[in-house]
C-alpha cells in the first residue's frame, strides 16, 4: 500500500471515529415541568359550517425547541446528519366553544425552554375521516382569523385548505378559525 494511501485511509478512519464519538452523547430531550400558574392564555375558535354537533373539532398544541444546541444530532443518518429536536403535543380539551392554548404552558428553563411551536387543527367528519390544518407560532396571535375549506374525499389523508375560486366545486366544509 502507498504511504499516501495509508494516510487517507488512516485520517478517514480517524474522522469516523470521531463522527461516532460525537453521536454517542445523547441530551435530554424531556419536556420541563408544566407551568402551574400559566398568564400567556389565548383562545382559538373552530366554527364548522352546519348544525353544531355534526363535525367534532379537535386540537394540540405543539411545544418544543428548535436550537441545535438542545438537540441531539446524528451524524451518522445519511451524508448530513439528523438532527433530533426536543418537542411535544398536548391535546387541548374543549371549553365552551373554545380551546384555550397557554404560551407559557411549561415552565421556563435557564437553558432549552420550550415554547409554542404550532397548533394543529383537526375536523373529524361523521363517517369516521378527517380532515386537518394548523396555524404556525409565527400567525397564532390575537385577531388571527380564517377561513379553511375541508375537504373529505380521500380515505387516508384529508386537509384543510385555504378559500380559492379553484377550490369552491370540491365537497367539502368550510371552517371558521379565530384567535382571540
Amino acid at each position: 500500500m502507498l504511504p499516501s494511501a495509508k494516510w487517507c485511509a488512516g485520517a478517514i478512519s480517524w474522522f469516523a471515529v470521531a463522527l461516532l464519538l460525537a453521536s454517542c452523547g445523547k441530551k435530554d430531550l424531556s419536556p420541563p415541568a408544566v407551568n402551574a400558574s400559566p398568564h400567556e392564555k389565548l383562545e382559538l375558535v373552530v366554527t364548522p359550517e352546519g348544525d353544531e354537533g355534526v363535525y367534532a373539532v379537535t386540537v394540540s398544541a405543539q411545544y418544543g425547541n428548535l436550537s441545535k444546541d438542545c438537540s441531539n444530532i446524528d451524524y451518522r443518518y445519511g451524508l448530513g446528519g439528523n438532527i433530533d429536536y426536543p418537542k411535544g403535543n398536548v391535546a387541548i380539551s374543549w371549553n365552551k366553544g373554545t380551546f384555550e392554548i397557554y404560551r407559557d404552558y411549561y415552565e421556563p428553563r435557564v437553558t432549552c425552554s420550550w415554547k409554542l411551536l404550532g397548533v394543529d387543527i383537526t375536523i373529524h367528519a361523521l363517517n369516521g375521516r378527517h380532515a386537518s390544518t394548523g396555524i404556525s407560532q409565527r400567525d397564532f396571535q390575537a385577531g388571527f382569523q380564517w377561513e379553511v375549506k375541508c375537504i373529505f374525499g380521500r380515505s387516508d389523508v384529508d386537509s384543510c385548505f385555504p378559500l380559492s375560486a379553484s377550490r369552491e366545486h370540491m365537497p367539502g366544509i368550510h371552517v371558521a378559525i379565530r384567535v382571540k
